[in-house]
């Protein structure tokens, strides 16, 4: 027994050093590769092969920008080991699938492509990607322009050309509508909650901006005077305060208790989106036809230095620290902004993505490691924020207008020209 016993610590000892080496030999490799992004940027794309997705990288994007960015060392040594015996893969080939740059991983042949698809569909390459489709149903009469997710209900509220706001209760897998809210007489152009899921906000084509409650599906206040369509609403200050986005180019902050404005900002250009930095609205980022994000501080009434895209903005979105906005631009990229430093640190694009419309919704994800966007061919395009492109979502027959993340799980709601809203997941 003694040396059976002797005999099992010696294995258990040369097993060790394997898994050491091979995690030593990893690291090493990353690391190399991380510190060489040039190398990558070199190679000319393949066709990706039937079936699996392009894992792509931008050039130009940084490797690791973001605190908390998913890397091997977030997956214990034994499961991501496992995972590559499972499929067959060696170190070489998984190293190759996270940092080869366009579809052509050079990792041989359609089986191995195959199930490198696997390994990111599963989450041994970051987190999982919601690839399946739920729910599909027919969300409007005609075109559908928003959708926004409940910050506390699997529930989400979509908004079209037929003038409604509809809720859609996800949990029961209804494609039936929760409530139909009714007030405005043109189309609508966003919808958003305020963060406790009891209000929840709408901007149409007739110039306006409405609130309803959720609870009893009721008009609470109608805000009036701004002489363009209105493209954007978020809660300032809630629930007390809300801030209006127009085609007439100004930003209008609303006093919900005495339904009145009470300031006016004068942008110069049309507002296509905004986002506002805390629930006490203390920084209002606008995006403008003129190609630029303009930064509002309503505390000393000052403007910050604005910021220039290369195109018109379509939508803006932030982070769930407020560190990091992502900006949908017509020139067919996203634009990742480090808002401490005001400056873009990373672009997104692909050969095949095009920004379907002047009001595009782009989404982070609810840990801010991914960003999601629709495009013309029908397509979601996803990309980590270290700059690959994950995923392509299938589904829609037409243009994808709008998308969003869910806050509390891994699911995206999508609308489109076509009426349809499709609700991925990962289960």
């Amino acid at each position: 027994m003694r040396y059976k016993s002797k005999d099992a610590d010696k294995l258990n000892e040369e097993n060790e050093s394997i898994i050491r080496k091979r995690s030593a030999k990893l690291k090493r490799d990353l690391e190399d590769a991380v510190r060489e992004p040039s190398s990558s940027s070199g190679n000319v794309p393949a066709s990706p092969s039937p079936g699996a997705a392009s894992l792509q990288r931008n050039s130009t994007s940084p490797a690791q920008f973001i605190g908390g960015i998913i890397g091997d060392e977030d997956f214990d040594e034994a499961t991501i080991n496992g995972a590559m015996e499972a499929i067959g893969l060696d170190d070489n080939e998984y190293i190759s699938a996270r940092f080869t740059a366009g579809g052509g991983c050079e990792v041989g042949d359609l089986t191995t492509r195959s199930s490198i698809d696997a390994l990111k569909a599963t989450g041994y390459m970051g987190q999982a990607n919601p690839t399946k489709i739920l729910m599909k149903f027919e969300a409007h009469e005609n075109e559908s322009h928003a959708v926004r997710w409940s910050p506390v209900e699997r529930m989400v509220a979509t908004g079209g050309a037929d003038r409604k706001v509809k809720l859609w209760d996800i949990g029961k897998n209804s494609t039936e509508p929760r409530a139909v809210l009714s007030g405005s007489s043109a189309g609508i152009n966003s919808v958003d909650f305020d963060s406790t899921g009891a209000y929840i906000l709408g901007t149409s084509n007739d110039y306006g901006a409405r609130v309803w409650t959720v609870m009893d599906n009721r008009l609470r206040h109608t805000l009036t005077g701004h002489s363009g369509k209105v493209m954007a609403a978020k809660y300032v200050q809630e629930p007390i305060k809300v801030v209006t986005g127009s085609h007439d180019r100004t930003l209008k902050i609303w006093d919900l208790r005495s339904i009145a404005c009470i300031e006016t900002k004068f942008a110069g250009s049309s507002c296509n989106d905004l986002v506002t930095t805390d629930s006490l609205g203390s920084t209002i980022i606008s995006g403008h036809y003129d190609k630029k994000i303009r930064f509002w501080d309503i505390r000393t009434e000052k403007q910050a230095d604005d910021v220039l895209m290369p195109a018109k903005i379509t939508s803006l979105d932030l982070s769930k620290d407020c560190n990091y906005l992502i900006c949908s631009v017509r020139d067919d990229t996203i634009k990742l902004l480090d808002l401490r430093k005001n400056q873009v640190i990373s672009t997104f694009t692909n050969e095949h993505f095009k920004i379907s419309c002047d009001f595009a919704r782009a989404s982070f994800n609810s840990s801010g490691l991914k960003i999601a966007c629709g495009s013309a061919d029908g397509a979601i395009y996803i990309w980590n924020v270290n700059g690959f492109l994950e995923t392509t979502l299938k589904g829609h027959s037409t243009a994808v207008n709008a998308v969003s993340w869910s806050p509390n799980n891994n699911m995206l709601a999508s609308v489109g020209k076509n009426k349809r809203c499709i609700i991925y997941s990962d289960s």
